[in-house]
This record gives structure tokens, sequence and C-alpha cells, in this order.
């Protein structure tokens, strides 16, 4: 029985890392506990099973533990992903939309990505409307997160991204055909400063900015 202990033990331990951080050596408990228990109800085969489906969730575990590993390798090397703060002697804006700063934050998807505007203006902190960027030359209808209808919108206004190339990401919204605003965001050779192009109808008439940002390393919002 002693034996048996030391043998699930040694199997728990051989969990990753980043599960054993979680559980602790909760799973090495439960096998002094739940070992004499099977024994004693269901033999030689109820330990047998007991083993078989340790070793197989060892098994899951380490292949999560690897795809998420692979995951997180991709997304750092993601050109786009990530915290851009704007670089103001290299910046230009209407006087009409100037701001005192300006940051940006793309969060990848299943999709493409999830873009977070915020920033000072004249003194206050102000935030666009999280936007959806989807760069793979389809027309979708210009909707809140939660699909409904955006406030200011026209009506039938419908969103397109694509990708020319793979540090470009182009973003159009039109209204029956007609342009009303558009949008180029292209990152760097060394992955280190992106520079905006925006262009539009805003509310207090057109628009017309070149914004550069500089990536925030590290990202605040990443825990480090």
């Amino acid at each position: 029985m002693s034996r048996t202990q030391t043998a699930y033990c040694c199997l728990a331990r051989a969990f990753p890392r980043d599960f054993r951080a979680v559980c602790g050596d909760g799973l090495d408990r439960l096998g002094d506990d739940l070992v004499p228990i099977v024994w004693h109800e269901n033999g030689v085969v109820g330990i047998g099973r007991l083993f078989a489906d340790l070793i197989f969730r060892l098994s899951v575990e380490h292949v999560s533990s690897y795809l998420h590993s692979i995951k997180e390798v991709m997304m750092e090397d993601d050109l786009f992903e990530g915290t851009w703060k704007s670089n103001a002697e290299k910046s230009r804006f209407n006087p009409e939309y100037s701001v005192e700063q300006a940051c940006v934050r793309f969060e990848a998807t299943d999709e493409g990505y999830l873009l977070v505007a915020y920033g000072i203006v004249n003194g206050q902190a102000v935030a666009e409307r999280p936007t959806r960027i989807v760069a793979d030359g389809q027309r979708r209808p210009v909707v809140d997160l939660n699909g409904r209808p955006i406030p200011g919108v026209p009506p039938g206004a419908m969103a397109v991204g694509t990708r020319p190339d793979s540090h470009t990401i182009d973003a159009r919204v039109e209204v029956d055909g007609k342009l009303i605003g558009a949008g180029t965001y292209h990152v760097s050779v060394d992955g280190r400063t992106l520079t905006v192009t925006n262009e539009g109808q805003g509310a207090k008439g057109p628009y017309k900015i070149t914004a550069v940002f500089d990536r925030v390393v590290p990202d605040p919002y990443i825990p480090q």
C-alpha cells in the first residue's frame, strides 16, 4: 500500500508547473487518502483504473501546457498586439481633434483584433468605444460589441478591413458605397513604432490625422 501511494505521489508531482501552481499539493494528498479507499473497495482492478485515469490526465495536461506555450509565443510575436502610446513630436493632429496624450491597444481575438483607444483631452480622461477590426476583406455592419446600433453612426454603415501586408492593416467604413471614414495602421520593421493615418467626418467636421505611437514595454495590461 505504501509503495502504491508513493507511486501515485510521484506521478502527481510530474504534472506541469502551471497545473501544480493552481492545485498545489492537493493531488499528492488526494493519493494518500484515495489509494487505501480504492484498494479496500475495488482491489487491484480499482487501483489499475485509478492509475490509468491519472496517467491519462497527466498526458492531457502536458499537451495542454505545450499548446498554451505555443499560443503565448505566437501572441508575443504578433506585430500589432499590445499597448501603444502616442509620440507628440512625431504626430500631427487637426487642431479641432488634438489630444494631450493618446494610447491605443490591440487585443488579438479569434477573428482579428479588438482596438481600444483612450487618452487625455483638455485635461480630461476620455475613451472611445472599443472597435473590432477583422482584416479579411468582408463587409460587416458597424455595431457595438453586443451587436447593437451605435449612436451617431449612419444606418447601413458597413466596415471593411484588409491586410495588404503583414505590417499593415487598412480599415474603412462605408454607407451605400460612399466612404465616410478610413484608417491605416502600420507597424515598423522593428516592431517598435505604430503609425496611424485616420481621416473621415466627425462631430466637429472633417478630419485627417497622422499619429505615431511607441510600443509600451512592459505592457501595463499583462501581469509581470
